[in-house]
């Protein structure tokens, strides 16, 4: 039964991602965007290239800036995905636009700790441990 519970947190923990885009994978717009510059932003010892991505909805164009080193190159189509309410916030329509919201980081954060609560609780020590009581005993005899 334990171990239906670790699986089962785990799952839902994994599913949090889906669960905090399924309005916008299930009812979002879509649309095409052109990558039309790539950003470069030095670090202290490399640099990081985002995509500049343009898109038009309506009459109005917007523009985002895509997932840290993708390798689009410049006139690349690319399907975005906005909500019907903001269409400002788009994102790249694959599974690398939706792995880069903050619902995934988060799920992620939480997996690690959950599992490092429930694995440090776990009963029984390990077998070092006991062979060196049971040497330590015989010492003492």
């Amino acid at each position: 039964m334990k171990q239906f519970r670790y699986v089962f947190v785990n799952l839902l923990i994994l599913l949090a991602p889906i669960y905090g885009n399924w309005d916008l994978i299930s009812k979002g717009e879509r649309c095409q965007g052109t990558v039309v510059d790539i950003k470069e932003i030095k670090q202290q010892l490399f640099y990081e290239t985002y995509p500049i991505i343009n898109y038009r909805v309506g009459d109005k164009t917007y523009k985002i800036q895509g997932p840290e080193n993708a390798d689009y190159p410049i006139g690349k189509q690319l399907e975005l995905v906005y909500p019907k309410d903001k269409p400002s916030a788009a994102i790249i329509y694959s599974v690398s636009g939706f792995l880069s919201q903050w619902y995934t980081i988060l799920a992620l954060v939480l997996l690690i700790l959950w599992n490092a609560f429930y694995l440090s609780f776990l009963k029984g020590k390990p077998a070092y441990t006991r062979s060196a009581n049971t040497n330590k005993n015989k010492l003492l005899e």
